[in-house]
């Protein structure tokens, strides 16, 4: 006997299935496959494929062995152009768009929080993208029939791109909540179709590309290399992995930072987004880490330029966002820092607020110069360099963080402190020379103690003779910028009690 399920109980569980998956994702997908963007995308798509099925005949018929690696490569130009252009546009838009329409106000009162509603427009994406994927599967599998190339190349290149395209359209997404102005955001739209087809433009015309990076001689990942799926070739599969790792954590952090700009002022935006910026810079460690405990005859300078430059990089980036924040914190945010419960009790350093920001940055920089130390002679140049990296990020940081929260006259917002920051450092750079000039006809010179306040011809000649009798000044400076830091924490402490004690006494 058999039971038979009415039609509508079978539509109804299907419609809490998808519920439980994500109702923006159900949202997205319906819009995106009612709208013109997707039908053109995926109609350009298959006509791109068959134009490229008849090019592929026509090479068959010469009996060219490699036929296969240049079908491919015009597939993967293909798809390069819908994965890196056409889906973080389309991503952009679909954020952009709700915002000026004003319906996002109307998602965001729902239960959904902020977090669920930019990972639900990515996913919808990666429906999107894999739909065009597949729309062009049949004819890269005409790529591996006509030979030249091998199944797991193609495997690793499409998986590549996959992870590629998404990381654009997270990054497309951050993009599109910087600002709720239309100007502002046309502005950054136009910037942003500028940059792709720019990137796009530079990098060979895309073909060149898929051929050069994607497939090498017979088959292989890159120029002359073979697929890591073969056999001796454990080192480019752990390429694959590194990179597949790279990409998800960056991509995180992209979703975290479009969280931070949905979230209301009030709402803790800070904890989720330092944790997912402390694993990117343990992430940086490790690959500067890396190649030296695989081979003990790395050059020393070669460790310290990738850990100088990346955890470098890093540093300031956060500096400048975590220790301008807010010293005082709201009521609810304080609520959830005493009532929390098991392992968030140990999150002290990434709790929001400018004062826990400073520790944040000082803990990681205490862990950079560790690494920096253990791998290298505490009194060599390449060490005394990445000191000086903490020294100047300190002092473009902390100092006019803390003189701007001392004006007590004047309350400074986060983004004017560092917008006053990012104005501090080119005038730092030019002004030495410029009174220079003004007063003796001199631009520029032999490199003197005028030049220690310019971080980058600082740093960047720092290994030379030159710049050796000023570098007790850049460390000088750099004391400065910590006792600022030190200071700011001794105000986020001060400016914590009062409002401690007033929620004590309404308890």
């Amino acid at each position: 006997m058999i039971l038979r399920v009415p039609e509508t109980e079978v539509n109804g569980r299907l419609e809490r299935l998808s519920d439980l998956l994500s109702p923006i994702v159900v949202k997205e997908v319906r819009q995106m496959v009612r709208g013109r963007e997707f039908n053109y995308s995926f109609s350009l798509s298959i006509i791109a494929g068959l134009i490229v099925a008849f090019v592929a005949s026509t090479y068959a018929t010469t009996g060219a062995g490699e036929s296969g690696a240049r079908i491919f490569a015009s597939l993967m130009a293909c798809l390069s152009l819908v994965g890196l252009v056409v889906a973080p546009l389309g991503a952009f838009n679909a954020l952009r768009n709700e915002r000026m329409e004003r319906t996002l106000d109307l998602v965001t009162v729902t239960t959904l929080s902020p977090r669920r509603i930019v990972i639900g427009k990515l996913m919808a994406q990666a429906v999107k993208l894999a739909t065009l994927f597949a729309a062009l599967a049949p004819f890269v599998a005409m790529s591996f029939l006509l030979g030249g190339i091998g199944f797991p190349t193609i495997l690793f290149s499409l998986a590549a791109l996959f992870l590629w395209s998404l990381w654009a359209c997270a990054a497309a997404l951050f993009l599109s909540c910087l600002s709720k102005s239309r100007a502002i955001s046309a502005l950054i739209l136009g910037a942003m179709i500028i940059l792709l087809l720019f990137l796009f433009a530079a990098s060979g015309m895309a073909a060149f590309v898929a051929r050069s990076v994607f497939i090498g001689p017979r088959g292989g990942i890159g120029p002359g290399y073979p697929s890591p799926f073969m056999s001796g070739s454990g080192d480019l599969w752990w390429s694959f992995v590194a990179m597949a790792v790279i990409c998800v954590v960056t991509m995180i952090n992209l979703i975290l930072l479009a969280e931070n700009r949905l979230l209301l002022p009030t709402e803790d935006r800070s904890t989720s987004l330092r944790i997912g910026f402390f694993v990117q810079f343990l992430l940086i460690l490790a690959a500067a880490i890396y190649p030296t405990l695989k081979n003990p005859s790395y050059p020393i300078f070669a460790f310290a330029d990738s850990l100088g430059v990346l955890g470098g990089l890093h540093l300031a980036t956060v500096a400048l966002f975590s220790v301008t924040e807010e010293l005082e914190l709201s009521r609810r945010i304080l609520q959830q820092n005493r009532s929390a419960t098991g392992w968030r009790r140990y999150l002290g350093i990434f709790r929001p607020g400018g004062a826990w920001g400073a520790v944040y940055v000082l803990v990681q920089m205490a862990m950079f110069l560790a690494v920096g130390a253990h791998f290298l002679n505490s009194s060599s140049n390449e060490f005394s360099w990445l000191v000086a990296i903490c020294a100047y990020i300190c002092l473009f940081t902390g100092l006019p963080t803390w003189v701007g929260r001392m004006m007590v006259k004047r309350h400074f917002k986060p983004f004017q402190l560092r917008a006053g920051i990012l104005l501090l450092i080119p005038v730092a750079t030019l002004l030495p020379d410029f009174l220079m000039y003004l007063f003796t006809g001199d631009f520029g010179g032999i490199y003197s103690g005028r030049h220690v306040l310019d971080p980058f011809r600082t740093l960047s000649g720092w290994r030379y003779a030159t710049t050796a009798p000023w570098h007790f000044l850049s460390i000088g400076l750099g004391v400065i910028g910590v006792v600022s830091y030190l200071m700011l924490i001794r105000m986020g402490q001060r400016a914590l009690m009062p409002q401690k004690l007033t929620n004590d006494s309404t308890h």
